[in-house]
């Protein structure tokens, strides 16, 4: 009898540990080269793990250079972001995307809903697929918010607890850079604090 080849580990595509304490380079951690540069972040606040990233609300950003390292393809994909807040964003808050609804190729994103709640989308090919659940998040403590997409599935985690959804999204491919904090465009400000920013594929 055959073996069965084993399946694809995922691979760990970026992994931003906010452990800066000077400087404008957030250092990738991953070994693929994924550094951001800050603009109007404040780097050494405590943080969910060693030191995290103070953003203001109104004009912090974290830009990170297009990469296909960042593109999940059809891929099975995650990415993690843990973040401490108290103040319900006007709009929403963005915590990571790679894309705009206009870009081409698709996008992807985490938020935070102006009902505190956590949100996760994914665009592509076949579709979007988007899903929010959990509790509203501003109470000042670490959070815990987790998107995969898998297949059909898209499932939301925070702070342990799943919730999930189906829909078919297909393939996620773009040239727009990866941003933390804010849309590429400038808004959706995040007002808090962020750490340990991860994002596995495959």
């Amino acid at each position: 009898m055959l073996a069965q080849p084993a399946a694809a580990a995922s691979t760990v595509r970026a992994l931003w540990h906010m452990d800066e304490t000077s400087g404008n380079v957030m250092h990738d951690s991953s070994g693929h080269a994924n550094n951001g540069t800050l603009t109007n972040v404040q780097v050494g606040q405590a943080g969910f793990a060693g030191a995290g990233y103070g953003f203001n609300g109104s004009s912090s950003i974290v830009k990170v250079s297009s990469s296909s390292s960042l593109n999940p393809g059809s891929s099975p994909f995650t990415w993690t972001t843990h973040v401490k807040f108290t103040q319900i964003p006007r709009d929403d808050y963005d915590l990571v995307r790679k894309g705009l609804s206009t870009t081409s190729g698709g996008h992807w994103k985490s938020e935070i809903l102006h009902s505190g709640k956590a949100y996760c989308q994914v665009r592509g090919s076949s579709g979007s697929v988007a899903l929010t659940n959990g509790p509203a998040l501003n109470n000042g403590v670490w959070h815990t918010v987790t998107c995969t997409r898998s297949g059909s599935t898209l499932t939301l985690t925070v702070d342990g607890r799943s919730y999930s959804t189906s829909h078919a999204s297909g393939t996620v491919s773009n040239s727009a850079q990866l941003t933390l904090g804010a849309k590429t465009s400038n808004g959706d400000y995040f007002k808090g604090v962020m750490d340990e920013v991860q994002l596995s594929i495959g």
